[in-house]
């Protein structure tokens, strides 16, 4: 099973200043004002699903790749049309693809990595259900959290090499440094969000224009 990790932050120690510092401020959307946004915001991550099923799909067939572009936009334009479905698949890609990460950053089986990818996307796609109204938050939260990450080994790996390249040493000789970094990082976004949502409530507004929580 592919270190993903590892991948994502070979690539983004290539980036450009400019580009590690656009998917940083995205990952500060994401964290701290992602319910305002979040039925646009889980479109995109079910797009960038359907990109990676899509590609997936190409390569297991020996399709053309284009099969990647067409997931990406019928998947993103569902999530836009259908709400609650577009919730559903944002929150499957995302706790599948944790649970991937969590089970190959212990070391696990390549097997066992796998169920846990599967066992994560079932209790992703069953939260919808269980608590349907927090959870474009949390989604956006632990989406932002994981920009913010990328974002800043781009940065600094343009702007302070020897920061950027340390951080990434790091991250590949203790395992859970960068989960628990996610960690931390979420529960500051949600503190964030729900006194922003409290906020919008004792106002008398809606938490959010697009919110599908609130479909």
């Amino acid at each position: 099973m592919h270190d993903f990790q590892r991948l994502i932050f070979q690539s983004a120690s290539h980036w450009s200043a400019a580009s590690g510092l656009v998917l940083l401020l995205v990952g500060l959307l994401y964290l701290l004002q992602g319910f305002r946004f979040a039925r646009f915001l889980l479109a995109v991550s079910c797009a960038g699903g359907g990109f990676l099923l899509g590609g997936l799909l190409a390569g297991l067939t020996g399709l053309t790749p284009i099969i990647a572009l067409i997931g990406a936009g019928g998947l993103g334009a569902l999530a836009l049309a259908r709400q609650r479905v577009g919730l559903g698949m944002a929150s499957t890609f995302t706790f599948g693809a944790l649970a991937q990460y969590l089970a190959v950053q212990l070391g696990m089986r390549h097997d066992m990595v796998v169920v846990a990818a599967a066992v994560g996307a079932a209790a992703g796609l069953s939260l919808v259900w269980i608590c349907h109204r927090p959870l474009p938050a949390v989604l956006t939260i632990v989406q932002g959290s994981v920009l913010l990450i990328v974002g800043f080994v781009g940065l600094t790996s343009a702007l302070a090499p020897s920061l950027g390249l340390t951080f990434v040493d790091w991250a590949a000789h203790i395992p859970l440094m960068v989960p628990t970094l996610m960690v931390m990082l979420s529960v500051l976004g949600y503190s964030v969000q729900a006194n922003a949502q409290q906020g919008d409530m004792e106002a008398g507004g809606a938490p959010g224009w697009d919110n599908p929580g609130t479909a």
